[in-house]
């Protein structure tokens, strides 16, 4: 759980490519080598849905972005963010899937991070903004880390009761933990042994290791003190302030009955201690074998606990712990493992979009959905809508009184049906460098554009060469013609698109995309640039090569200053139209002509 807002509404700078941090890994010490991707681009994108759709779903939030770190220390945590509208935003912050190791793998590893983003979840769900509000300015470092432990209890048990299936998950979790968590009786400062001893006792259920009976006895009875409470303002359904008041008045006594003076020592610059365990540098230095070995002696003693806690009927309590639900803890619940099985699998790739990657994260779209921008767009469009245009004349299908009252000589109309239902309009988007300073006023125009684009009936295709935060640089598909529909999942993801390519290989972007135009001929291509490639000559034939099978258009955003000159060099590359504004609201009825040309 994090804990302090932030205003930017940027990612985390991400490095250059997958290629470069590899070569920079091989040239780095032994330590930081570890830091290179072991995991194929596919298999990010399709973890990075997979995570965007489940970190919405289970908060209950759509304004929800999932930042992905390639931080070596990082872990999960989530916070609120204030947006440039004064709204709410929330990020969850998490390892980068190609970057994550653990000394768990494979599927175990999956089962870890989908826990993890689950736990985020639940606290955007049920940790209330004035507890954030109130850690902000917290000063008392183990009152802090002691809220942390005790909300993280409190928003993990809410999480089991709203979502039933993700109890063999926790059981899982709790293993895990158990296994890399250190052993109490091996924490020689007094404080920071009893803060450890709590934490494993409130969110794994025991510790590991011994204490001797008064130091057990105490840590027993604050967990007891902590459970009691959480129970009472569950069944009272507490307000939002009184949970706040409620955790952090448990912390402060927590900290008393246990006499910690200092903060656990910790390993990473996670946010909290236990969130920690789930860091790649966590569990550095521990065997499989070792983890394998202590977690199975975990679940034996889940198992004993279940069978303990049977009735004479050999039936449980429904909020106990079975040993179905620790077997299932051990194997993993079908639907996660069906999960991981579409991770892993290799999709058919169009052999026209061979060299296109699918994009994976996903950012905050309300931000560049802008309500003037979508007004205007549908004045102008309000013929398409509509499916007809009208003419007057000497002549024609209908006779108008009206018409014949105003314009004697003209009394006909005429509407020819005209309809942009299934039409073709595919976009290439300009994401390099240069673009940086106009990346806003470009996500905006674009997502508000498409948005009204795909109301009337248009058939979308959209690409770009830019930087994923997931994915680092590259070319990258967001929707193509073959899906039907234009969702806010595809919107998200332009959202996330960050202007840091350092090339401007718009050449490059036009070969690639050759194949697919002849393809499906699309009516209408649009490119949105500032016109300047990296081989203008190239470029300039490329353009001449797809005229043959599309009508070529593009447009950018300029300064005052240099807008006539952007205009004039995207009108040099032989476009068949082609526009610069400087203000993103002026660009409706310029865009409209560029799609509808005047008759």
């Amino acid at each position: 759980m994090k804990y302090e807002k932030r205003a930017s509404l940027t990612y985390l700078k991400p490095t250059k490519t997958f290629v470069k941090l590899k070569q920079k890994a091989t040239s780095a010490p032994a330590k930081a080598k570890a830091a290179k991707p072991t995991v194929p681009v596919q298999a990010v994108a399709n973890v990075m849905d997979v995570t965007n759709f489940l970190a919405k779903y289970l908060s209950g939030q759509q304004n929800v972005v999932i930042s992905p770190s390639r931080s070596y220390t990082s872990g999960f945590s989530v916070g609120p963010r204030t947006t440039r509208q004064g709204k709410t935003l929330w990020s969850v912050n998490l390892p980068h899937w190609a970057y994550y190791d653990l000394p768990v793998k494979g599927f175990d590893k999956y089962r870890v991070y989908r826990v993890g983003v689950w736990h985020e979840a639940s606290h955007i769900r049920f940790t209330p903004l004035k507890l954030f509000d109130a850690l902000k300015g917290q000063k008392d470092e183990v009152v802090r880390e002691l809220i942390n432990v005790i909300e993280d209890r409190r928003i993990e048990d809410l999480g089991i009761k709203e979502w039933p299936g993700y109890l063999p998950e926790r059981i899982y979790q709790q293993a895990y933990g158990y296994a890399l968590r250190p052993s109490v009786d091996l924490i020689q400062d007094e404080s920071k042994r009893r803060f450890e001893a709590f934490l494993q006792r409130l969110l794994i259920g025991k510790w590991k290791g011994k204490l001797d009976q008064a130091e057990a006895e105490l840590v027993e009875k604050a967990a007891q003190k902590v459970e009691q409470k959480l129970q009472e303002l569950e069944k009272k359904k507490a307000s939002d302030l009184e949970i706040s008041e409620a955790v952090i008045n448990l912390a402060e006594s927590v900290k008393t009955m246990l006499d910690i003076q200092s903060p656990p020592t910790r390993r990473t610059e996670s946010d909290s201690a236990w969130e920690e365990t789930f860091t790649k540098h966590f569990g550095e230095g521990v065997s499989p074998a070792e983890v394998e070995k202590e977690m199975e002696e975990f679940f034996k003693a889940k198992k004993r606990e279940a069978k303990e806690k049977e009735r004479a009927d050999g039936k449980t309590k429904p909020t106990e712990v079975t040993d179905e639900d620790v077997e299932a803890a051990k194997k993993g619940t079908t639907e996660v493992i069906t999960e991981y099985e579409k991770i892993q699998k290799k999709e058919k790739i169009d052999p026209a979009l061979i060299d296109w990657t699918p994009a994976a994260s996903q950012g905050p779209l309300q931000e560049y959905k802008d309500s003037r921008f979508i007004a205007a767009m549908n004045t102008y469009l309000q013929m398409w809508r509509e499916g007809y245009k009208e003419f007057t004349g000497k002549s024609g299908s209908l006779f108008s009184v009206d018409e014949y009252i105003r314009h004697k000589d003209e009394p006909f109309i005429t509407r020819l049906k005209k309809t942009v239902k299934g039409k073709k309009i595919l976009i290439l988007a300009d994401f390099s460098g240069s673009m940086r300073s106009k990346e806003d006023d470009y996500k905006k125009a674009i997502i508000s554009s498409l948005t009204v684009l795909d109301s009337i009936g248009c058939n979308l295709g959209f690409f770009t060469f830019g930087t994923d935060p997931a994915l680092g640089d590259g070319f990258f598909v967001v929707k193509t013609f073959e899906q039907p529909k234009l969702t806010n999942t595809h919107l998200a993801k332009i959202a996330a698109l960050q202007a840091d390519y350092g090339a401007t290989p718009t050449d490059t972007a036009y070969d690639r995309l050759a194949t697919y135009v002849q393809k499906h001929r699309p009516d209408v291509f649009i490119t949105i640039t500032d016109g300047i490639p990296d081989a203008p000559i190239r470029t300039e034939e490329l353009v001449k090569k797809l005229k043959k099978h599309t009508r070529m258009v593009a447009y950018g955003i300029a300064s005052p200053a240099k807008v006539h000159e952007m205009a004039e060099r995207l009108k040099g590359f032989g476009y068949h139209a082609a526009f610069a504004v400087t203000n993103v609201h002026e660009i409706p009825p310029k865009l409209v002509n560029l799609i509808v040309p005047p008759e």
